[in-house]
């Protein structure tokens, strides 16, 4: 029997509780993005809000608020994530085959979602089930269907297969009943007006994840794909894909193929210097790489912007996912995750983000979960307490904070009693 080297097996752990610590940080800094995601979405409701914490008006001017990065910062971390998640399953034992088979699977899940979530904002009244009734349905089988299934076999397995067939069936069904505010002909309404904000996630995550496979271990051929995928919108913005209008027509390569999944490759990019494969090996020297990193994103989207004069996609826009905003906020969400690890990972001072526990824990969850609680307090009609207290900003904005915490704790708690949605 061949004994383990004890140092060896003592590095193995060290190496393994410092990835874990690192991983912390990304925990956080999820966590935080989903919490004001939630905080800024309550907030659209209430009245009179500054310009300052709306999204930038008119929607096609040039600039951005602080609410215009919540969504690229989920991007940017989304990809920040992908080097663990296929490291995780590389170091199982899992197969090509097996890994590409879960990036599929999530990609098709958030795309499906994301569609239904789309459509349930475009329902008619005249629907055979009054939108709210839909929207609370179609969520309860988008529950039952990717909820985390309990460890075991024997009856729960059979529970868990029974449970995602009814989901299914709820979803078949509310596609059915489904009737667009817009009159289509035929007997399936739903359509893709877009992808909705999951269905984004679902595009670029698997650009993200392609570029991974295939560069796993070289920075270099990473940052040559970003500066790819931005080329890539450029052209788009040029015409160079008009002759695709078979497939532009479902998918926007410019943004959702292009500038969205370069935010996506790179957080992947900030995500590798975290591994045990990377050749930074303390946190100083990942300190000095990120700060410089965010620097060189900032740069490239303030010379990029100053060709604003010249073409639309220079501008700093939102909707319409140009290279500068997307650079300024990866940029932004690099220095953000800087501040974080420096506090949980250097200074050791981790108790503040306890706070953000419960949003990082099941992140999918208390998305969603945020739209069912509306649509509950909808049914409430005239005693809709939540549509009372946003008719004011001074009680709104509290009332946004408020709702951003409960909505989160809520879908941290869910989680630990088994309503964890996993994709």
């Amino acid at each position: 029997m061949i004994e383990a080297n004890p140092v060896k097996v003592a590095e193995a752990t060290a190496q393994k509780l410092s990835l874990m610590e690192r991983a912390k940080s990304l925990d956080s800094l999820r966590g935080l993005d989903i919490l004001i995601m939630i905080f800024v979405n309550d907030l659209a409701g209430v009245r009179d809000v500054p310009a300052w914490m709306k999204h930038v008006q008119p929607p096609l001017a040039d600039g951005m608020t602080f609410v215009d990065v919540v969504f690229p910062a989920f991007l940017f971390i989304v990809g920040m994530s992908i080097p663990f998640a296929i490291g995780r399953r590389i170091e199982k034992g899992d197969s090509l085959w097996q890994i590409w088979k879960h990036v599929l699977t999530r990609t098709l899940a958030l795309l499906v979602i994301g569609f239904f979530m789309v459509n349930g904002e475009n329902i008619s009244d005249q629907s055979l089930v009054s939108p709210r009734v839909w929207t609370l349905l179609m969520f309860l089988g988008v529950i039952l269907i990717w909820n985390e299934p309990s460890p075991g076999a024997g009856r729960k397995r059979i529970l868990t297969v029974g449970m995602r067939a009814v989901g299914v069936g709820l979803l078949v069904l509310m596609a059915v009943c489904y009737r667009g505010q817009t009159p289509e002909s035929g007997f399936f309404q739903m359509r893709p007006h877009w992808w909705g904000i999951l269905g984004l996630i679902g595009w670029a995550y698997l650009v993200g994840c392609i570029a991974y496979s295939l560069f796993r271990n070289q920075m270099a051929a990473m940052v040559g794909v970003m500066a790819l995928l931005y080329c890539t919108y450029m052209a788009e913005a040029a015409g160079a894909f008009s002759s695709l209008a078979w497939f532009t027509r479902w998918v926007d390569i410019g943004s959702m193929l292009g500038s969205h999944a370069a935010i996506v490759v790179s957080g992947t990019i900030l995500g590798m210097i975290l591994t045990p494969n990377s050749s930074l090996k303390t946190a100083r020297a990942r300190m000095q790489w990120a700060l410089f990193y965010g620097l060189g994103l900032a740069a490239a989207g303030y010379l990029l912007h100053a060709a604003h004069g010249v073409h639309q996609m220079f501008i700093i826009n939102k909707i319409l996912a140009t290279p500068p905003w997307c650079l300024w906020c990866a940029a932004i969400t690099t220095w953000v995750w800087l501040g974080i690890y420096w506090l949980m990972d250097v200074q050791k001072k981790t108790r503040w983000a306890a706070l953000l526990e419960p949003a990082g824990q099941n992140p999918l969850f208390a998305y969603i979960l945020s739209s069912i609680l509306v649509s509950l307090f909808a049914l409430l009609g005239r005693f809709n307490f939540h549509h009372v207290l946003g008719q004011s900003f001074a009680i709104g904005f509290w009332r946004s904070v408020a709702y951003a915490f409960l909505v989160t704790w809520l879908a941290g708690g869910l989680s630990r009693v088994g309503i964890r949605l996993r994709l």
